[in-house]
Protein backbone atom coordinates (compact mmCIF):
# COMPACT_ATOMS: atom_id res chain seq x y z
CA UNK A 1 0.00 0.00 0.00
CA UNK A 2 1.23 3.43 -0.13
CA UNK A 3 1.69 5.51 2.67
CA UNK A 4 0.11 9.12 2.88
CA UNK A 5 3.35 11.61 1.94
CA UNK A 6 3.46 14.46 4.67
CA UNK A 7 5.04 16.61 2.22
CA UNK A 8 4.72 15.78 -1.12
CA UNK A 9 3.18 18.25 -3.18
CA UNK A 10 2.60 20.64 -1.14
CA UNK A 11 3.10 23.92 -1.38
CA UNK A 12 3.36 26.21 1.89
CA UNK A 13 -0.03 27.69 1.78
CA UNK A 14 -0.67 23.78 2.19
CA UNK A 15 1.23 23.61 4.82
CA UNK A 16 0.18 26.52 6.79
CA UNK A 17 -3.64 24.95 6.51
CA UNK A 18 -2.28 21.86 8.06
CA UNK A 19 -2.09 21.98 12.13
CA UNK A 20 1.28 21.29 14.06
CA UNK A 21 -0.34 17.73 15.74
CA UNK A 22 -1.98 15.76 12.29
CA UNK A 23 -5.30 14.40 14.04
CA UNK A 24 -4.53 10.95 13.00
CA UNK A 25 -1.42 11.28 14.76
CA UNK A 26 -3.55 12.26 18.17
CA UNK A 27 -3.72 9.09 20.93
CA UNK A 28 -5.42 7.34 22.01
CA UNK A 29 -7.24 6.72 18.70
CA UNK A 30 -11.38 5.89 19.35
CA UNK A 31 -10.31 2.33 18.56
CA UNK A 32 -7.69 2.46 20.84
CA UNK A 33 -9.82 3.80 23.46
CA UNK A 34 -12.30 1.14 23.12
CA UNK A 35 -10.21 -1.27 23.72
CA UNK A 36 -8.72 -0.04 26.38
CA UNK A 37 -12.18 -0.63 28.04
CA UNK A 38 -13.14 -4.18 26.86
CA UNK A 39 -12.88 -7.06 29.69
CA UNK A 40 -12.82 -9.95 28.58
CA UNK A 41 -16.21 -12.36 29.27
CA UNK A 42 -18.06 -9.43 29.97
CA UNK A 43 -20.74 -7.65 27.75
CA UNK A 44 -20.43 -4.58 26.16
CA UNK A 45 -17.62 -1.78 27.55
CA UNK A 46 -16.67 -0.43 30.92
CA UNK A 47 -18.42 2.80 32.04
CA UNK A 48 -16.05 4.73 31.20
CA UNK A 49 -15.35 3.57 27.58
CA UNK A 50 -18.88 5.02 26.83
CA UNK A 51 -16.95 8.05 26.85
CA UNK A 52 -15.73 8.98 23.46
CA UNK A 53 -12.43 10.95 23.48
CA UNK A 54 -14.62 13.51 21.00
CA UNK A 55 -17.22 14.00 23.89
CA UNK A 56 -16.48 17.48 24.22
CA UNK A 57 -16.11 18.78 21.24
CA UNK A 58 -18.76 17.50 19.39
CA UNK A 59 -21.50 18.47 22.76
CA UNK A 60 -19.71 21.84 23.20
CA UNK A 61 -22.87 23.82 21.96
CA UNK A 62 -25.90 21.61 22.99
CA UNK A 63 -27.99 21.95 25.91
CA UNK A 64 -29.08 18.18 25.69
CA UNK A 65 -26.66 15.51 24.49
CA UNK A 66 -27.72 12.87 21.98
CA UNK A 67 -27.58 9.50 23.42
CA UNK A 68 -24.48 7.47 21.79
CA UNK A 69 -26.05 6.21 18.35
CA UNK A 70 -29.01 8.60 19.05
CA UNK A 71 -28.87 11.22 16.46
CA UNK A 72 -28.09 8.42 14.33
CA UNK A 73 -31.07 6.23 15.06
CA UNK A 74 -33.13 9.13 14.77
CA UNK A 75 -32.43 9.94 10.85
CA UNK A 76 -32.45 6.65 9.87
CA UNK A 77 -35.85 5.87 11.47
CA UNK A 78 -37.50 9.09 11.24
CA UNK A 79 -35.87 10.96 8.60
CA UNK A 80 -35.07 10.32 4.47
CA UNK A 81 -30.96 10.67 3.35
CA UNK A 82 -29.57 13.46 2.58
CA UNK A 83 -31.22 15.66 -0.15
CA UNK A 84 -27.62 17.44 -0.72
CA UNK A 85 -26.44 16.12 -3.53
CA UNK A 86 -23.81 18.72 -3.08
CA UNK A 87 -22.47 17.55 -0.29
CA UNK A 88 -21.99 14.43 -1.66
CA UNK A 89 -20.37 15.57 -5.29
CA UNK A 90 -18.05 17.01 -2.02
CA UNK A 91 -17.35 14.08 -0.67
CA UNK A 92 -16.70 11.92 -3.56
CA UNK A 93 -13.99 15.39 -5.06
CA UNK A 94 -12.34 14.79 -1.86
CA UNK A 95 -12.06 11.69 -1.58
CA UNK A 96 -11.27 10.72 -4.64
CA UNK A 97 -8.49 13.44 -4.80
CA UNK A 98 -7.25 11.52 -1.61
CA UNK A 99 -6.70 8.53 -3.23
CA UNK A 100 -5.45 10.04 -6.57
CA UNK A 101 -2.74 12.05 -4.29
CA UNK A 102 -2.21 10.77 -1.50
CA UNK A 103 -0.86 13.64 0.65
CA UNK A 104 -1.39 14.54 4.19
CA UNK A 105 -3.24 18.11 3.19
CA UNK A 106 -5.68 16.01 1.21
CA UNK A 107 -6.36 13.85 3.99
CA UNK A 108 -6.59 16.23 5.72
CA UNK A 109 -9.05 18.41 4.04
CA UNK A 110 -11.44 14.89 3.52
CA UNK A 111 -11.03 14.72 7.16
CA UNK A 112 -12.02 17.95 8.15
CA UNK A 113 -15.34 17.71 5.51
CA UNK A 114 -16.21 14.51 7.05
CA UNK A 115 -16.14 15.80 10.72
CA UNK A 116 -18.17 18.37 9.81
CA UNK A 117 -21.13 15.95 8.16
CA UNK A 118 -23.31 13.52 9.68
CA UNK A 119 -22.09 10.49 7.69
CA UNK A 120 -25.29 8.37 7.87
CA UNK A 121 -26.94 10.90 5.67
CA UNK A 122 -24.73 10.25 3.12
CA UNK A 123 -22.85 7.13 3.02
CA UNK A 124 -25.14 5.48 0.68
CA UNK A 125 -25.21 7.93 -2.11
CA UNK A 126 -21.39 8.10 -1.83
CA UNK A 127 -20.66 4.52 -1.72
CA UNK A 128 -23.48 4.08 -5.15
CA UNK A 129 -21.02 6.47 -6.54
CA UNK A 130 -17.25 5.02 -5.51
CA UNK A 131 -18.88 1.48 -6.96
CA UNK A 132 -19.57 2.74 -10.27
CA UNK A 133 -16.51 4.64 -9.91
CA UNK A 134 -13.57 2.07 -13.03
CA UNK A 135 -10.82 4.42 -11.88
CA UNK A 136 -10.57 3.95 -7.93
CA UNK A 137 -7.30 3.23 -6.81
CA UNK A 138 -8.57 0.92 -4.32
CA UNK A 139 -5.57 -0.15 -2.25
CA UNK A 140 -5.46 3.48 -1.49
CA UNK A 141 -8.86 3.51 -0.59
CA UNK A 142 -8.70 0.67 1.50
CA UNK A 143 -5.62 2.45 3.22
CA UNK A 144 -7.24 5.73 3.75
CA UNK A 145 -10.48 3.84 5.24
CA UNK A 146 -8.35 1.55 8.16
CA UNK A 147 -6.62 4.71 8.77
CA UNK A 148 -9.97 6.97 9.58
CA UNK A 149 -11.57 3.53 11.23
CA UNK A 150 -8.19 2.94 13.74
CA UNK A 151 -6.05 6.34 13.93
CA UNK A 152 -8.37 8.79 14.78
CA UNK A 153 -10.37 10.55 17.05
CA UNK A 154 -13.29 11.87 15.78
CA UNK A 155 -16.64 9.71 15.74
CA UNK A 156 -17.65 10.81 11.97
CA UNK A 157 -14.38 9.61 10.43
CA UNK A 158 -14.72 6.60 12.23
CA UNK A 159 -17.90 5.92 11.02
CA UNK A 160 -16.72 6.69 7.66
CA UNK A 161 -14.08 4.66 7.75
CA UNK A 162 -15.83 1.39 8.97
CA UNK A 163 -18.42 2.38 6.02
CA UNK A 164 -15.92 2.04 3.27
CA UNK A 165 -13.70 -0.95 5.00
CA UNK A 166 -17.02 -2.99 4.23
CA UNK A 167 -16.96 -2.77 0.91
CA UNK A 168 -14.00 -5.05 1.08
CA UNK A 169 -14.22 -8.68 1.96
CA UNK A 170 -11.24 -8.95 3.97
CA UNK A 171 -12.41 -11.37 7.02
CA UNK A 172 -9.73 -10.25 9.13
CA UNK A 173 -11.81 -7.02 9.69
CA UNK A 174 -14.66 -8.95 11.46
CA UNK A 175 -12.80 -8.43 15.31
CA UNK A 176 -12.24 -4.83 14.16
CA UNK A 177 -15.77 -4.09 13.85
CA UNK A 178 -16.54 -6.49 16.74
CA UNK A 179 -14.59 -3.72 18.88
CA UNK A 180 -15.91 -1.13 17.32
CA UNK A 181 -19.15 -2.18 16.89
CA UNK A 182 -19.47 -2.53 21.23
CA UNK A 183 -19.95 1.14 20.97
CA UNK A 184 -23.69 1.75 20.10
CA UNK A 185 -22.73 5.16 18.38
CA UNK A 186 -20.61 2.58 15.94
CA UNK A 187 -22.94 -0.57 15.96
CA UNK A 188 -24.82 0.44 12.52
CA UNK A 189 -22.39 0.95 10.61
CA UNK A 190 -20.13 -2.30 12.06
CA UNK A 191 -23.23 -4.13 11.78
CA UNK A 192 -23.40 -3.57 7.58
CA UNK A 193 -19.61 -4.12 7.22
CA UNK A 194 -20.35 -7.59 8.91
CA UNK A 195 -23.47 -8.29 6.73
CA UNK A 196 -20.52 -7.76 3.88
CA UNK A 197 -17.09 -9.43 5.55
CA UNK A 198 -18.03 -12.30 8.03
CA UNK A 199 -18.22 -16.11 6.55
CA UNK A 200 -21.77 -15.91 9.01
CA UNK A 201 -23.39 -12.69 9.11
CA UNK A 202 -26.11 -13.86 11.25
CA UNK A 203 -23.41 -15.31 13.70
CA UNK A 204 -21.25 -12.38 13.18
CA UNK A 205 -24.50 -9.72 14.54
CA UNK A 206 -25.73 -12.13 16.66
CA UNK A 207 -22.51 -12.16 18.96
CA UNK A 208 -22.27 -7.92 18.45
CA UNK A 209 -26.29 -7.61 19.27
CA UNK A 210 -25.51 -9.22 22.65
CA UNK A 211 -22.90 -6.36 23.66
CA UNK A 212 -24.66 -3.29 22.82
CA UNK A 213 -27.97 -2.42 24.79
CA UNK A 214 -29.46 1.17 23.08
CA UNK A 215 -29.40 1.77 19.67
CA UNK A 216 -27.02 -0.17 18.45
CA UNK A 217 -29.26 -2.99 19.48
CA UNK A 218 -31.94 -1.91 17.66
CA UNK A 219 -30.49 -1.62 14.15
CA UNK A 220 -28.71 -5.49 14.74
CA UNK A 221 -32.35 -6.76 15.89
CA UNK A 222 -33.86 -5.06 13.12
CA UNK A 223 -30.97 -7.19 10.53
CA UNK A 224 -32.11 -10.49 11.82
CA UNK A 225 -35.73 -9.74 11.40
CA UNK A 226 -35.76 -12.73 8.86
CA UNK A 227 -33.75 -15.56 10.55
CA UNK A 228 -34.55 -18.78 10.71
CA UNK A 229 -31.80 -19.90 12.91
CA UNK A 230 -33.69 -21.21 16.11
CA UNK A 231 -31.14 -20.44 18.34
CA UNK A 232 -30.94 -16.52 17.61
CA UNK A 233 -34.95 -16.75 17.26
CA UNK A 234 -35.09 -18.14 20.76
CA UNK A 235 -32.52 -15.05 21.98
CA UNK A 236 -35.43 -12.69 20.38
CA UNK A 237 -38.15 -14.16 21.84
CA UNK A 238 -36.07 -14.10 25.36
CA UNK A 239 -33.70 -11.19 25.66
CA UNK A 240 -33.37 -9.55 22.12
CA UNK A 241 -36.21 -6.87 22.35
CA UNK A 242 -34.68 -5.59 25.54
CA UNK A 243 -33.05 -1.79 24.95
CA UNK A 244 -32.37 1.33 26.37
CA UNK A 245 -34.10 3.39 24.15
CA UNK A 246 -37.81 2.02 23.60
CA UNK A 247 -38.70 -1.68 23.77
CA UNK A 248 -41.40 -0.82 21.28
CA UNK A 249 -38.93 -0.53 18.58
CA UNK A 250 -38.25 -4.26 18.68
CA UNK A 251 -41.27 -5.76 20.27
CA UNK A 252 -42.63 -6.78 16.83
CA UNK A 253 -39.70 -7.90 15.51
CA UNK A 254 -38.92 -10.51 18.39
CA UNK A 255 -42.33 -11.66 18.69
CA UNK A 256 -43.21 -12.07 15.48
CA UNK A 257 -39.32 -13.66 14.77
CA UNK A 258 -39.05 -15.01 18.14
CA UNK A 259 -42.41 -17.13 17.41
CA UNK A 260 -44.28 -15.94 20.61
CA UNK A 261 -47.34 -17.71 20.05
CA UNK A 262 -45.63 -21.24 19.36
CA UNK A 263 -43.50 -20.92 22.19
CA UNK A 264 -46.24 -20.42 24.31
CA UNK A 265 -48.37 -23.08 22.84
CA UNK A 266 -45.27 -25.60 23.55
CA UNK A 267 -44.13 -24.35 27.02
CA UNK A 268 -45.48 -25.37 30.21
CA UNK A 269 -44.54 -22.79 33.37
CA UNK A 270 -41.43 -21.69 31.89
CA UNK A 271 -41.08 -18.21 34.02
CA UNK A 272 -38.50 -16.83 32.17
CA UNK A 273 -40.56 -17.11 28.91
CA UNK A 274 -43.53 -15.73 30.66
CA UNK A 275 -41.76 -12.35 32.07
CA UNK A 276 -40.64 -12.21 28.26
CA UNK A 277 -44.08 -12.34 26.56
CA UNK A 278 -45.49 -10.17 29.33
CA UNK A 279 -43.23 -7.16 28.40
CA UNK A 280 -43.37 -7.77 24.69
CA UNK A 281 -47.20 -7.76 25.00
CA UNK A 282 -47.40 -4.68 26.94
CA UNK A 283 -44.57 -3.01 24.28
CA UNK A 284 -47.24 -3.69 20.96
CA UNK A 285 -50.15 -2.60 23.28
CA UNK A 286 -48.04 0.84 23.92
CA UNK A 287 -47.77 0.72 20.32
CA UNK A 288 -45.52 3.68 18.98
CA UNK A 289 -42.63 4.05 16.50
CA UNK A 290 -42.97 0.50 14.61
CA UNK A 291 -45.12 -2.24 14.03
CA UNK A 292 -47.59 -2.84 17.09
CA UNK A 293 -50.17 -5.16 18.27
CA UNK A 294 -52.87 -3.99 15.58
CA UNK A 295 -49.74 -5.36 13.15
CA UNK A 296 -49.48 -8.74 15.04
CA UNK A 297 -51.27 -11.43 13.53
CA UNK A 298 -50.90 -13.71 16.20
CA UNK A 299 -51.82 -11.08 19.07
CA UNK A 300 -55.63 -11.86 20.91
CA UNK A 301 -54.23 -16.19 20.67
CA UNK A 302 -50.99 -14.97 22.13
CA UNK A 303 -52.65 -12.91 25.16
CA UNK A 304 -54.94 -15.60 25.93
CA UNK A 305 -52.17 -18.34 25.95
CA UNK A 306 -50.55 -15.98 28.31
CA UNK A 307 -53.37 -15.48 30.99
CA UNK A 308 -53.93 -18.94 30.70
CA UNK A 309 -50.64 -19.56 31.80
CA UNK A 310 -49.76 -16.64 34.34
CA UNK A 311 -52.68 -17.91 36.47
CA UNK A 312 -51.32 -20.68 37.25
CA UNK A 313 -47.56 -19.03 37.78
CA UNK A 314 -45.86 -17.85 40.75
CA UNK A 315 -46.75 -14.09 40.02
CA UNK A 316 -45.19 -10.56 40.13
CA UNK A 317 -45.83 -6.65 40.26
CA UNK A 318 -44.17 -7.26 36.87
CA UNK A 319 -46.85 -9.88 36.00
CA UNK A 320 -49.43 -7.31 37.65
CA UNK A 321 -48.36 -4.64 35.24
CA UNK A 322 -48.45 -6.45 32.08
CA UNK A 323 -52.12 -7.57 33.18
CA UNK A 324 -53.51 -4.44 33.62
CA UNK A 325 -52.02 -2.67 30.56
CA UNK A 326 -54.21 -5.62 28.67
CA UNK A 327 -57.02 -4.84 30.56
CA UNK A 328 -57.06 -1.47 29.40
CA UNK A 329 -56.51 -2.28 26.32
CA UNK A 330 -59.59 -4.76 25.88
CA UNK A 331 -61.53 -2.21 27.56
CA UNK A 332 -60.79 0.68 25.12
CA UNK A 333 -64.21 1.76 23.79
CA UNK A 334 -62.42 3.85 21.29
CA UNK A 335 -60.94 1.25 19.26
CA UNK A 336 -62.09 -0.24 16.27
CA UNK A 337 -62.71 -3.81 17.14
CA UNK A 338 -64.47 -4.53 14.39
CA UNK A 339 -61.24 -4.39 12.25
CA UNK A 340 -59.42 -5.89 15.17
CA UNK A 341 -61.73 -9.21 15.16
CA UNK A 342 -60.10 -9.94 11.82
CA UNK A 343 -57.26 -10.76 13.85
CA UNK A 344 -58.96 -12.74 16.61
CA UNK A 345 -60.04 -9.87 18.95
CA UNK A 346 -64.22 -10.94 18.89
CA UNK A 347 -66.07 -10.07 21.50
CA UNK A 348 -66.56 -13.68 23.05
CA UNK A 349 -62.34 -13.65 23.11
CA UNK A 350 -61.86 -9.91 24.70
CA UNK A 351 -64.62 -11.43 27.37
CA UNK A 352 -62.79 -14.46 27.98
CA UNK A 353 -59.51 -12.49 28.11
CA UNK A 354 -61.22 -9.40 30.46
CA UNK A 355 -62.32 -12.48 33.03
CA UNK A 356 -59.17 -14.03 33.08
CA UNK A 357 -57.76 -10.05 34.03
CA UNK A 358 -60.12 -9.24 36.92
CA UNK A 359 -59.10 -12.70 38.13
CA UNK A 360 -55.71 -11.99 38.60
CA UNK A 361 -55.76 -8.54 39.51
CA UNK A 362 -58.27 -8.88 42.13
CA UNK A 363 -56.35 -11.57 43.85
CA UNK A 364 -56.21 -10.53 47.61
CA UNK A 365 -52.52 -11.08 47.63
CA UNK A 366 -51.55 -7.79 45.64
CA UNK A 367 -51.71 -5.68 48.03
CA UNK A 368 -49.06 -7.42 50.59
CA UNK A 369 -47.04 -7.40 47.46
CA UNK A 370 -47.37 -3.82 46.93
CA UNK A 371 -46.40 -2.75 50.39
CA UNK A 372 -44.00 -4.86 50.17
CA UNK A 373 -42.12 -3.34 47.11
CA UNK A 374 -43.38 0.10 48.22
CA UNK A 375 -41.06 -0.51 51.46
CA UNK A 376 -38.30 -1.69 49.09
CA UNK A 377 -34.89 0.64 49.06
CA UNK A 378 -34.08 -0.83 45.28
CA UNK A 379 -35.48 2.00 43.03
CA UNK A 380 -36.89 -0.22 40.17
CA UNK A 381 -39.07 -2.64 42.82
CA UNK A 382 -40.44 0.78 44.40
CA UNK A 383 -41.50 2.37 40.83
CA UNK A 384 -43.16 -0.85 39.84
CA UNK A 385 -44.93 -1.24 43.37
CA UNK A 386 -45.49 2.43 42.76
CA UNK A 387 -47.74 1.75 39.85
CA UNK A 388 -49.28 -1.08 40.88
CA UNK A 389 -50.74 0.82 44.17
CA UNK A 390 -51.98 3.23 41.94
CA UNK A 391 -54.83 0.68 40.38
CA UNK A 392 -55.14 -0.30 43.41
CA UNK A 393 -56.10 2.82 45.07
CA UNK A 394 -53.60 2.39 47.82
CA UNK A 395 -52.35 5.12 49.68
CA UNK A 396 -48.88 5.74 48.93
CA UNK A 397 -48.04 9.56 50.85
CA UNK A 398 -46.19 8.36 53.93
CA UNK A 399 -43.67 6.32 51.39
CA UNK A 400 -43.04 8.79 49.34
CA UNK A 401 -42.60 11.41 51.56
CA UNK A 402 -40.14 8.86 53.81
CA UNK A 403 -38.07 8.47 50.44
CA UNK A 404 -37.65 12.43 49.93
CA UNK A 405 -36.32 13.16 53.35
CA UNK A 406 -33.56 10.21 52.56
CA UNK A 407 -32.71 11.72 49.39
CA UNK A 408 -34.23 15.88 49.24
CA UNK A 409 -32.30 16.45 46.01
CA UNK A 410 -33.62 13.63 44.41
CA UNK A 411 -36.32 15.66 41.45
CA UNK A 412 -37.91 12.11 40.66
CA UNK A 413 -38.91 11.63 44.34
CA UNK A 414 -40.06 15.52 44.73
CA UNK A 415 -42.54 14.42 41.08
CA UNK A 416 -43.65 11.34 42.93
CA UNK A 417 -44.74 13.05 46.14
CA UNK A 418 -46.44 16.03 44.37
CA UNK A 419 -48.49 13.99 42.44
CA UNK A 420 -50.05 12.17 45.45
CA UNK A 421 -50.09 15.72 47.62
CA UNK A 422 -53.15 16.76 48.99
CA UNK A 423 -54.39 20.50 50.22
CA UNK A 424 -53.77 18.95 54.06
CA UNK A 425 -49.82 18.04 53.64
CA UNK A 426 -49.33 20.82 51.28
CA UNK A 427 -47.76 23.23 54.15
CA UNK A 428 -45.70 20.60 55.55
CA UNK A 429 -44.38 19.70 51.76
CA UNK A 430 -43.80 23.66 50.92
CA UNK A 431 -41.91 24.09 54.26
CA UNK A 432 -39.08 21.07 53.74
CA UNK A 433 -39.26 23.01 50.07
CA UNK A 434 -37.94 26.14 51.41
CA UNK A 435 -35.77 24.31 53.90
CA UNK A 436 -33.89 22.33 51.31
CA UNK A 437 -33.61 24.24 48.44
CA UNK A 438 -30.99 27.11 48.05
CA UNK A 439 -34.17 29.43 46.63
CA UNK A 440 -31.23 32.68 46.56
CA UNK A 441 -29.04 30.41 44.31
CA UNK A 442 -32.11 29.37 42.40
CA UNK A 443 -33.29 32.48 41.67
CA UNK A 444 -30.07 33.67 40.44
CA UNK A 445 -31.82 36.13 37.03
CA UNK A 446 -33.37 34.79 34.43
CA UNK A 447 -31.09 33.56 31.18
CA UNK A 448 -31.25 30.49 29.17
CA UNK A 449 -29.55 27.66 30.57
CA UNK A 450 -30.19 24.09 29.75
CA UNK A 451 -30.86 22.97 33.41
CA UNK A 452 -28.93 19.83 32.95
CA UNK A 453 -26.59 17.98 35.34
CA UNK A 454 -25.45 18.42 38.92
CA UNK A 455 -25.63 21.94 39.07
CA UNK A 456 -29.05 22.12 38.39
CA UNK A 457 -30.42 19.59 40.30
CA UNK A 458 -32.40 21.72 42.97
CA UNK A 459 -33.71 23.73 39.51
CA UNK A 460 -35.12 20.41 38.36
CA UNK A 461 -36.63 19.94 42.13
CA UNK A 462 -38.24 22.60 41.85
CA UNK A 463 -39.72 22.07 38.57
CA UNK A 464 -42.25 19.34 40.09
CA UNK A 465 -43.03 21.61 42.69
CA UNK A 466 -44.07 24.44 40.07
CA UNK A 467 -45.99 22.13 38.31
CA UNK A 468 -48.29 20.69 40.56
CA UNK A 469 -48.79 24.29 42.06
CA UNK A 470 -51.27 25.14 39.79
CA UNK A 471 -53.52 22.59 41.61
CA UNK A 472 -53.31 24.76 44.89
CA UNK A 473 -54.00 28.90 43.43
CA UNK A 474 -52.43 30.79 45.78
CA UNK A 475 -49.69 28.76 47.20
CA UNK A 476 -46.00 28.46 47.07
CA UNK A 477 -45.18 32.45 46.82
CA UNK A 478 -41.66 32.09 47.80
CA UNK A 479 -41.07 29.33 45.36
CA UNK A 480 -42.76 31.04 42.87
CA UNK A 481 -40.89 34.60 43.18
CA UNK A 482 -37.55 32.31 43.29
CA UNK A 483 -38.84 30.10 40.03
CA UNK A 484 -39.72 33.62 37.99
CA UNK A 485 -36.19 34.58 38.53
CA UNK A 486 -34.25 30.88 37.65
CA UNK A 487 -31.83 31.31 34.88
CA UNK A 488 -33.79 27.77 33.69
CA UNK A 489 -36.58 29.12 31.35
CA UNK A 490 -38.68 25.61 32.23
CA UNK A 491 -38.55 27.15 36.22
CA UNK A 492 -39.69 30.05 34.73
CA UNK A 493 -42.81 28.80 32.87
CA UNK A 494 -43.80 26.75 35.71
CA UNK A 495 -43.82 29.76 37.93
CA UNK A 496 -46.07 32.18 35.21
CA UNK A 497 -48.53 28.45 34.41
CA UNK A 498 -49.06 28.30 38.58
CA UNK A 499 -49.71 31.86 39.02
CA UNK A 500 -52.27 31.97 35.90
CA UNK A 501 -54.77 29.68 38.63
CA UNK A 502 -54.45 32.95 41.20
CA UNK A 503 -57.56 34.24 41.87
CA UNK A 504 -56.00 37.21 43.59
CA UNK A 505 -54.57 39.17 40.39
CA UNK A 506 -52.54 41.94 42.92
CA UNK A 507 -50.21 39.36 44.55
CA UNK A 508 -49.78 37.79 40.69
CA UNK A 509 -49.25 41.49 39.20
CA UNK A 510 -46.55 42.58 42.14
CA UNK A 511 -44.46 38.83 41.15
CA UNK A 512 -44.90 39.51 38.14
CA UNK A 513 -43.69 43.24 37.86
CA UNK A 514 -40.52 42.63 39.33
CA UNK A 515 -39.55 40.34 36.40
CA UNK A 516 -41.15 40.88 33.05
CA UNK A 517 -38.79 43.93 32.06
CA UNK A 518 -35.51 41.20 32.16
CA UNK A 519 -37.45 38.40 30.97
CA UNK A 520 -35.52 37.40 27.98
CA UNK A 521 -37.52 35.08 26.26
CA UNK A 522 -40.07 36.94 24.16
CA UNK A 523 -42.90 34.93 24.06
CA UNK A 524 -42.80 33.86 28.08
CA UNK A 525 -42.40 37.88 28.44
CA UNK A 526 -45.67 38.26 26.32
CA UNK A 527 -47.76 35.81 28.68
CA UNK A 528 -46.13 37.72 31.84
CA UNK A 529 -47.64 40.85 30.64
CA UNK A 530 -51.17 39.22 29.48
CA UNK A 531 -51.01 37.99 33.66
CA UNK A 532 -50.44 41.71 34.33
CA UNK A 533 -53.17 43.03 32.01
CA UNK A 534 -55.86 40.82 33.54
CA UNK A 535 -55.76 38.53 30.07
CA UNK A 536 -56.44 34.56 30.26
CA UNK A 537 -53.42 32.51 29.07
CA UNK A 538 -53.82 30.59 26.52
CA UNK A 539 -54.59 26.47 26.95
Amino acid sequence: MVAFDQNSGEKDDDARELPETLPWDVRPSIYDHLCLHIVSGQPGLVEAGYQLPDEERVNEDLELRWAAGALDGVMTHHTGGSDSDERVEKTIWLLLTCCEEPTAINKYRLYQHIVEEHIVALIDAVITRLLNEPQLKHDRLYELAYSFATETTDRETVKFGIALLGLYQVEENSELFHILGRHDEFTLFCAVALTNVADDSEQALWGLAQNVFGWGRIHIVERLAETENEEIRDWLLREGFRNSVLTEYLAYICAHTGGLLPALHNSTQDRELLTSAGELIEALINGGPAEDMDDYDDGAAAVELYLQQIEEAHVTLDDFLHIRAIQLYLSNQEADWDVRSERGWSRECRQRLEAACKRILERPEWETRVRQGLESEDDYEFFQANQAARVLKLPTWDYHWDRLQEQPDDAGRWFHLLLVCEEPQLTQVLDFAEQQLDLDRIASGPGDAPGVGDDFKQHGCLDYILQELRRFPGQGKTLIEAGLKSPVIRNRKMAVAALATWGDTSQRCELLKQVVEIEPDGHLQQQMQKLIDGQPLEE
